[in-house]
């Protein structure tokens, strides 16, 4: 027994030293860089850094000034009654297109129509009246030549004649206000628009000049957007109407963007500018125009907009992720020198276009900016340009032939 304890101990005993050797030999192997894992590093500590670039060329953009505002209805008008009543019909579907002169509400009318009733019959009346004045005022004159009655009854005719005429014209007047109220019992609308609910239903009761709203239209279009600007936009208006004397601010044009980036298909144009500036905010109202055949701009909805007042000449583009700032907040781009060298470049940027920065200076025609590539270089280094052929280089084997053919 003793035996075999004495031989399991010394094979444990082999075991573990041989497990140790391999562990050592391991070790060694990978203090060493030996192997593939060495010549890797070589490779990856010599490779020169690949960018993107883009030339500098100088173009022109338009020069935009943004702003936010809300759409308002071209038109609001608030329909109420305008004699009292009972709303027999309504004769309109809520949130349709109405026509002006639409017959919306009718209240009954037996009351206004015994009242126009009434006013045709007295002005019958008058005019028999009249007649009847006109005739003594004949008569009498007749009479009087030959003093067979005195002047006396022939100016009490003449003062009945000129009474029956007042009548008349009373009653006709009387017929026309009978008239009005009768019409004014079918409630037309008064502007084109879209129609919103109905405060009133069949049977309500309504009165002149109440304050509560039976309906409201709204004419959307066109449509008014009011946009709220800073005061001395105002003042980059002006001087751009002075560099264009051929142009007033109703034609500068007036674009919308959405929030989903896609752009509004009608352009507008600017109606007015206030005069007055908001203490509290500082900014001015810009009102503008769009048309809107497809109610696609509604009241109340936030938008939006610029207006294009010229264009930026001799300027630069770079996309948006190829301009960096330093601690400062001072702009600059990586360009690739002529000899491969990466430099620094402070530029001055003059906001977004189309997803590029407009480099109004520091920037040259022809400028190699990098683009792509930047988080694996830094100034000074040296970088060869994507895609490019790179120079013949003399190598210690040559390539085999199956290799250039990609085999």
């Amino acid at each position: 027994m003793k035996n075999f304890t004495s031989r399991s101990a010394l094979k444990f005993s082999a075991l573990v030293l041989s497990a140790g050797l391999a562990v050592t030999l391991n070790g060694c192997d990978s203090l060493t860089g030996g192997g593939d894992a060495k010549q890797n590093a070589g490779a990856g500590m010599h490779r020169m850094p690949q960018v993107g670039i883009q030339k500098a060329e100088p173009t022109q953009v338009p020069n935009t000034l943004s702003f936010t505002g809300r759409a308002v209805p071209f038109t609001i008008a608030e329909v109420r009654p305008q004699v009292d009543g009972i709303i027999t019909e309504r004769l309109f579907e809520e949130g349709q297109h109405v026509a002006k002169g639409d017959i919306l509400y009718k209240i009954d009318d037996e009351t206004y129509q015994a009242l126009y009733d009434n006013a045709q019959a007295e002005i019958k009346k008058s005019q028999a009246l009249l007649t009847n004045a006109e005739l003594k005022v004949k008569r009498n004159q007749r009479l009087v030549k030959i003093n067979a009655v005195s002047e006396q009854v022939l100016d009490d005719a003449l003062a009945t004649l000129r009474e029956a005429k007042a009548n008349l014209e009373a009653n006709k007047a009387a017929l026309k206000t009978a008239s009005i109220n009768l019409e004014r019992t079918k409630i037309k609308a008064p502007v084109s628009g879209m129609i919103g609910r109905s405060s009133f239903t069949k049977g309500a009761l309504v009165m002149n000049n109440q304050a509560e709203v039976m309906a409201t239209i709204q004419q959307l279009d066109p449509i008014y957007v009011d946009f709220s600007v800073p005061s001395y936009y105002a003042a980059i208006l002006k001087r751009a109407m002075k560099k264009n004397p051929d142009m007033n601010i109703e034609k500068f044009p007036v674009t919308i963007t959405f929030d989903n980036g896609e752009k509004y298909e009608h352009t507008g144009h600017i109606k007015l500018s206030e005069f007055s500036v908001d203490e509290s905010t500082d900014t001015i109202i810009l009102r503008t125009e769009f048309d809107n055949p497809d109610t696609q701009l509604l009241p109340g909805m936030f938008i939006r907009g610029s207006v294009m007042t010229g264009y930026h000449k001799d300027v630069y583009l770079v996309p948006s992720l190829s301009l960096s700032r330093d601690t400062l907040g001072h702009a600059f781009v990586m360009v690739l020198a002529q000899d491969g060298t990466v430099t620094v470049r402070p530029v001055k940027e003059k906001g977004l276009y189309k997803e590029s920065w407009v480099i109004t200076d520091g920037l040259q025609p022809g400028d190699q900016v990098i683009v792509k590539g930047l988080q694996f270089i830094r100034p000074g280094i040296k970088a060869a340009v994507m895609g490019a052929k790179p120079d013949a280089a003399p190598s210690a084997t040559k390539a085999p032939e199956n290799a250039k053919e990609g085999k």
